[in-house]
């Protein structure tokens, strides 16, 4: 399994304004891969790859469908997680990728949703959430990013109907980031040191 990182946002087109994440990126293991599976935009990675560059990072941005790096950091990018977990090709590429020993895989906001027993449409700007089935990743586990606090009542929202008291959620605020421990049946979640809360 791949070493994975889940983040609850803060990497977006304001990516400069997450210094400590981005320090921590540009000396992650090499080669550095951007991807953008939950999104058709790539404005994201591309002001990543322009942040990355100024700190002499070499990145590569990978689209949907491209081959699969076999060592090395890939850093998915937001967008709408229900896109990722609902598309066939999206989601089997995200799962080829974190089951690669070699590589670390830093999922962030939607991305790290889809990972997740259920997945949200949206979790930030006051738009109502949507949600479907997930990748399952995680286990028992959905993730809530943009999170206003760890018992953010939008979380009922990823409750599984199929899972007995409807599974458990992570509540993930923008700015914090997790490494996920223990997959596939003991997860459990470590604060990492770039995490702002």
């Amino acid at each position: 399994m791949a070493r994975l990182i889940l983040s609850g946002g803060g990497l977006g087109l304001r990516a400069d304004a997450w210094p400590e994440a981005l320090d921590w990126l540009a000396t992650a293991p090499a080669p550095l891969h951007l991807a953008s599976l939950a999104s058709h935009d790539l404005r994201q990675a591309q002001t990543l790859a322009a942040l990355l560059g100024q700190r002499n990072s070499a990145v590569e941005i990978l689209s949907p469908g491209s081959g699969d790096p076999l060592r090395g950091t890939i850093f998915l990018c937001g967008g709408d997680a229900t896109l990722l977990a609902e598309d066939p090709l999206r989601a089997s590429q995200l799962r080829r990728w974190i089951a690669l020993p070699d590589l670390t895989v830093v999922a962030d906001s939607a991305s790290a949703m889809a990972l997740g027993r259920r997945a949200a449409s949206c979790t930030c700007g006051g738009h109502p959430i949507r949600t479907v089935a997930g990748l399952g990743a995680l286990g028992e586990w959905s993730i809530l990013a943009h999170a206003e606090g760890p018992h953010d009542a939008r979380i009922t929202a990823l409750h599984d109907p199929e899972t007995p008291g409807g599974g458990a959620q992570l509540a993930l605020r923008t700015g914090e980031a997790v490494e996920v421990v223990g997959l596939p049946d003991a997860v459990r979640f470590e604060r990492v040191s770039w995490s702002r809360t």
